[in-house]
């Protein structure tokens, strides 16, 4: 579904980072719930953030997001998808939900970064590097936290 826009907005990359997770609600309460939690929902994540200078882990994702420099490009009930760019690096970022025929949803993220030349793509590889393992844990707490709140709304 939403890797279609993903794909209009950023066809050609050089990361990708996808996660999802099976949740027992609605698509519809997955994203909500997603969006509302904190940026920094745990001290795992709120560490992360302060060791890397990352302001905004107060705000509910769906402030944290802009706050980055992302500027929406979609914003439903069923999904966020934001685009930015820093020091010559385009950066995508989606959390949508898809209905499972159970009644449930899946609920993913993905990032998606493309370098504009080569001394940034250099740049973004030796960051990524050092950062790429943290990312992907917080997507991970993200989604679990997600999971844990939409499931407790019913």
């Amino acid at each position: 579904m939403l890797r279609f826009v993903l794909d209009s907005v950023l066809p050609i990359y050089e990361v990708r980072e996808y996660r999802d997770i099976a949740i027992e609600a609605s698509p519809e309460t997955a994203v909500a719930a997603a969006l509302a939690l904190r940026a920094g929902t745990d001290p795992v994540v709120a560490t992360l953030f302060w060791l890397r200078g990352i302001p905004g882990g107060e705000l509910r994702l769906k402030e944290f997001f802009p706050r980055l420099g992302l500027k929406s490009v979609v914003s439903t009930d069923r999904a966020f998808v934001g685009v930015g760019e820093l020091l010559g690096v385009r950066i995508a970022f989606g959390i949508w939900a898809e209905a499972r025929g159970d009644g449930g949803a899946l609920l993913a993220t993905e990032t998606r970064v493309h370098a504009a030349h080569d001394a940034a793509r250099r740049r973004f590889r030796l960051y990524w590097l050092v950062v790429g393992p943290f990312s992907a844990l917080i997507r991970r707490r993200w989604l679990s936290a997600a999971r844990r709140a939409a499931e407790s709304r019913g």
